[in-house]
């Protein structure tokens, strides 16, 4: 039972947010009139096909995502015809290129509105996990189970507002007050500047276990933390590939495929609404990871047209055939890197500890 909820897990949510990617390149192709040849979901030989308008449709037996096939979109498949990809304009190019990602923007924001809107807005309760030693929360006396409830005396009820104060009041003293067997204490905290990182902080980890607080709102504030949600997880994981450039460490918590799937598995045996709001992650993940300027996906095909369109110039069969090459290669070494990491994260019991979180 458990390998068959793991597999439909990872099917259901690859193919979702794979197809969901593609038909976003097959609907506005057909907007600006270029051949589709084939529209699949799946992988492997066709169980069914059918043919409409030029388009094969089929279903196939590997659900784990989908492919779009337009004529001539390759640029040794050029054959001059009007209803070819090459053939359209650069800003047309762009239009097709790009949509996929939209469309994973698109799909995630709908899928976090509706939880939002179901389910209500989840914080992440403030409580105290633990404690770094000789940490600036670990002089106060800060400690283990704690829950901060107010910093100078503004009510707080999300882990990340706490983390957003602290890291915009290098060396300024703070009142924290905590929650602590049934009282309330107040507990002073000087964050400090980490020159690794490059942000203030006190030394905490916070416990994800910990139920966490649901508030009802509105639909206008539902639509509003909808796309807040979509920024944070755009931003985010920028922000943390940017970190581990400029400090030259390996960004040792990317995840693979590996990693994508036992999360989505766990995400699934949480129930509905974790598994949801996962799928609308890598949804988000996918759209930003594919407008990255990195040859061989989307971001890199927009700025090979960018350039022609600034440049007026014809794009050049040898260099873009050399770029998808290099990109290729360096997606595989990137795939590869995750996959260790995940293999890691799994040897030492990582996955075991995130099942345990109820």
């Amino acid at each position: 039972m458990t390998i068959i909820l793991s597999i439909f897990a990872v099917a259901v949510m690859f193919g979702f947010v794979i197809m969901i990617h593609e038909f976003g390149h097959f609907i506005v192709a057909k907007k600006l009139k270029v051949k589709v040849l084939d529209f699949a979901f799946g992988f492997g030989p066709p169980i069914f096909k059918w043919t409409r308008n030029e388009t094969r449709y089929s279903v196939r037996p590997i659900p784990f995502g989908g492919f779009v096939k337009m004529a001539g979109e390759e640029i040794d498949e050029i054959g001059g015809a009007p209803d070819e990809f090459f053939s359209k304009k650069w800003y047309e190019r762009i239009a097709i290129v790009s949509a996929g990602a939209i469309m994973n923007y698109i799909s995630a924001f709908f899928i976090f509105l509706f939880i939002i809107s179901v389910w209500g807005l989840q914080h992440q309760r403030p409580v105290v996990k633990l404690v770094e030693k000789k940490s600036p929360a670990f002089i106060a006396g800060l400690t283990s189970g704690d829950e901060i409830v107010a910093i100078n005396g503004d009510k707080i009820e999300d882990a990340g507002i706490v983390s957003k104060i602290v890291k915009t009041s290098k060396d300024k003293e703070l009142v924290f007050s905590v929650k602590r067997n049934d009282k309330i204490v107040d507990v002073e905290i000087t964050p400090k500047y980490d020159e690794k990182i490059k942000m203030s902080r006190i030394g905490i980890v916070y416990d994800r276990s910990s139920e966490p607080i649901v508030i009802k709102v509105g639909f206008v504030k539902a639509i509003k933390e909808s796309v807040n949600q979509i920024i944070f997880w755009t931003v985010m994981p920028l922000k943390y590939l940017y970190m581990k450039l400029t400090l030259w460490e390996a960004p040792s918590e990317v995840s693979g495929p590996v990693g994508i799937m036992q999360a989505a598995y766990f995400a699934a045996k949480l129930g509905a609404k974790t598994f949801m709001n996962f799928i609308a992650i890598v949804s988000v993940a996918l759209g930003m990871f594919n407008l990255l300027p990195i040859p061989i996906v989307d971001g890199g095909h927009i700025a090979f047209y960018l350039f022609e369109g600034i440049s007026r110039k014809k794009l050049n069969k040898k260099v873009i055939q050399f770029a998808n090459s290099v990109g290729f290669a360096l997606l595989i070494t990137l795939a590869l890197y995750a996959t260790y990491q995940d293999i890691l994260r799994t040897k030492n019991g990582f996955w075991k500890q995130v099942e345990q979180v109820k």
